[in-house]
């Protein structure tokens, strides 16, 4: 190795005393300054379930539907056979229309499209509905119906209601009397007649449920009519009430 002059040499042996006295007189460098613990992060809430979806028509199964009307089938015989004690001539087809609240009891019935033309028998019909406990609706109220047909066992004779158009129109006006707000609508008159043209029974099916608040009032002013005379066989007479 060359040889150092002396002024570099002296210059070099004190820049390695300067380096190394740093580091002896200071010994180990010198703590880096604590940091402040991270806060734990905040607990998450729960998580809540969605509301559940409710509507205000829900869905009903069709099966329980299905054998709750066939439970229903010995309530109607029973309101056919008393009926028919009365009007040996009852018969017809009539839709029951139900809706069923979130219980399974029934929140209102009617008949539509009734073809019946005895009041009491209808009732009868409703109110065994109305008994019944019916399977409960998913997400809602549940609507249901179902069609039903009975054979009169004495056919009576079916009426022309173009031969009776002055005694329709007087029904028309009477009925029209118990109508009120909610109401409206076409309802369904059939009556049966006596040879004489008196109203044996009358039924009325409403446009609606709404409508079968009024039914009574408009039977009762049916049966205090007299229609022409129908000859010596019990008579049905059909017309619309509007």
């Amino acid at each position: 190795m060359p040889a150092l002059d002396a002024p570099l040499r002296a210059s070099f042996s004190a820049l390695v005393l300067t380096v190394f006295g740093l580091v002896g007189c200071g010994g180990a460098p010198p703590p880096a300054p604590a940091r402040a613990a991270a806060a734990p992060p905040p607990a998450a809430e729960p998580t809540r379930p969605p509301p559940a979806a409710k509507s205000e028509i829900g869905g009903l199964n069709e099966a329980d539907i299905e054998r709750a009307f066939h439970k229903l089938s010995g309530d109607i015989e029973g309101c056919f056979a008393t009926g028919s004690a009365r009007v040996a001539a009852l018969g017809g087809r009539f839709k029951m229309k139900l809706r069923i609240d979130g219980e399974g009891a029934l929140r209102w019935a009617y008949l539509a499209d009734s073809t019946l033309g005895d009041r009491d028998t209808e009732k009868c019909l409703l109110d065994a509905a109305r008994a019944k406990t019916w399977p409960r609706p998913v997400g809602g109220e549940g609507l249901a119906e179902k069609s039903f047909e009975i054979e009169s066992p004495q056919a009576p004779t079916a009426l022309d209601e173009e031969r009776f158009k002055a005694a329709i129109k007087l029904a028309r006006k009477e009925t029209a009397k118990c109508r009120k707000a909610g109401a409206w609508g076409v309802f369904q008159a059939t009556t049966y007649l006596r040879g004489d043209g008196r109203v044996l029974a009358a039924g009325i099916s409403p446009p609606n449920e709404k409508g079968e608040a009024v039914v009574d009032c408009m039977a009762k002013a049916l049966k205090k009519l007299r229609f022409g005379s129908v000859g010596r066989r019990t008579g049905k007479l059909s017309f619309e009430l509007r």
